[in-house]
């Protein structure tokens, strides 16, 4: 199926979504509450790193046996170990700052964040969210001193850490408005900033990713957060599932699809506009229970035995 010719284009701003709600829920869950920096990081490392860690090790080991099967990455000592330390190196398949696992270069940034917020735990609360927007600001700054887009300096400096930011400043607004938010309102905003994540990127490339990105994540969360107190959001038992899963989904859909498309291709040698539709609601379909399923036997038992947040909770 070609790309067709029109002024709406694929939507690529679920990252940025991630990160403005990361932002809000670091701001909501540490707010009012003490504790120290380590303790803050290690939990935060307990939940995303063991699974991530998972995955790389799995795609390290097929990589290895069956190089055939990995067409995103070729095998390089120094790129697999900044893989598995959230260092952003060179993918020697790609050139671009990717680790093994793909989807693993949002968590290079959600680690960065989180080590950052650990530490801006030690400042006052009432002066937390100033200092810190100075830190980020002061760090995006500095992209002007990076010589080339592939090195660790652009990658960290890149605008898209402000999206944490806004997430927090938006959990804050959120937090002391009184506002009382019209649920039609907030249901076209809703709509105009998923129109402006399909459109902005393509139309206006040279725009910063925060703006482009960015700030239309940040409109949509706090739509869907007017949506909420206004009571207008369904409470579904699978949306919820599927939420818990998400991370699962994250990691596993790009390992998921691709042997999903081997096989597919296999028994479809032939290509049609249906036998696509058909691949992609099937493959989604085929990650989403593949998600749930890791979820459960793999992911909630590694985050629920907590065994390191146990003891850091008994301190």
């Amino acid at each position: 199926m070609g790309q067709p010719d029109t002024w709406f284009y694929q939507p690529i701003g679920g990252v940025d979504i991630l990160f403005v709600i990361g932002g809000f829920i670091m701001w909501r869950t540490t707010l009012g509450k003490q504790q120290s920096p380590g303790a803050f990081f290690l939990r935060r490392f307990w939940r995303i790193v063991p699974l991530y860690w998972l995955f790389t090790a799995f795609m390290l080991l097929v990589m290895l046996i069956a190089p055939r099967l990995v067409q995103s990455a070729r095998f390089d000592p120094w790129h697999v170990l900044a893989s598995f330390a959230f260092i952003p190196y060179p993918n020697p398949a790609t050139g671009t700052m990717e680790p093994l696992l793909i989807p693993g270069w949002t968590l290079n940034y959600i680690m960065f964040f989180y080590l950052l917020f650990s530490a801006a735990l030690l400042i006052p609360e009432e002066k937390r969210l100033h200092a810190f927007s100075a830190l980020l600001l002061s760090i995006v700054a500095l992209q002007v001193l990076s010589p080339a887009p592939a090195t660790p300096l652009s990658f960290y400096t890149s605008s898209i850490i402000l999206e944490f930011l806004l997430g927090m400043w938006l959990c804050a607004w959120h937090l002391r408005s009184q506002w009382r938010p019209n649920a039609t309102v907030c249901l076209v905003l809703l709509i105009c900033a998923c129109l402006a994540i399909g459109v902005l990127p393509h139309r206006w490339p040279d725009l910063p990713r925060i703006l482009s990105l960015g700030l239309p994540a940040a409109i949509m969360l706090a739509a869907a957060l007017g949506l909420e107190r206004a009571g207008r959001v369904p409470r579904a038992p699978g949306i919820k599932l599927l939420a818990s899963a998400s991370y699962s989904l994250y990691l596993s859909h790009p390992l998921v699809l691709s042997a999903f498309g081997q096989l597919w291709r296999r028994i479809f040698p032939t290509n049609s506009d249906v036998l696509q539709w058909a691949f992609s609601l099937t493959a989604v379909a085929v990650c989403v229970l593949v998600a749930i399923v890791i979820y459960r036997t793999i992911e909630r038992p590694l985050v629920t035995s907590r065994p390191l947040a146990r003891a850091l909770q008994a301190k």
